[in-house]
């Protein structure tokens, strides 16, 4: 079980360390970002995209101490599900900027990715309460690449899940 929490930490902090940077490379890029919180008035977009990416890089240093990191990781992911099924619900052509620029709009495919990575919250919170200690280092050279081809499968979650999608966004 061990393994399987290394593996979490770095899946849930290397996806949250992208979402951070892609957002705080640049206040261009803060900017491009905050222009997609549509739900929040005009005046506030900037300091909420700020206060969100400050959350997404506090789950990355925080992913050190997985008690709070997996939490803190939960709850984001959490109000972003909320924010992406309104969003959705209220017909908002708003295109994902998780992870930087993109066209594709919010919609079902950021649901399942967020749910997926949910459960992997979950996951990691259930090997914490079956650890027995630190892991032996040959086993650290699994649990983290591991967990680095989980964040990137589910970083370019969008661009897999298009490559199965016609041009009306079903299946």
């Amino acid at each position: 079980m061990d393994l399987l929490l290394v593996a979490c930490q770095v899946l849930i902090g290397s996806v949250f360390a992208v979402a951070a940077f892609t957002k705080l490379r640049s206040r261009a890029d803060l900017r491009s970002f905050a222009s997609t919180l549509v739900m929040v008035p005009e005046r506030l977009r900037l300091p909420v995209a700020a206060v969100v990416a400050a959350g997404e890089a506090a789950t990355v240093a925080l992913m050190v101490i997985p008690e709070i990191g997996l939490v803190l990781g939960g709850i984001m992911l959490g109000a972003f599900s909320v924010v992406i099924a309104v969003s959705a619900r209220r017909g908002a052509r708003v295109s994902c900027r998780c992870f930087g620029p993109s066209v594709v709009s919010l919609g079902w495919v950021h649901l399942v990715r967020n749910a997926l990575l949910l459960v992997v919250v979950a996951l990691g919170g259930m090997a914490l309460t079956l650890t027995s200690g630190p892991p032996a280092a040959a086993a650290l050279a699994v649990a983290i690449p591991a967990g680095l081809v989980g964040a990137v499968v589910l970083v370019a979650f969008d661009d897999i899940a298009g490559l199965f999608m016609n041009r009306t966004g079903s299946v």
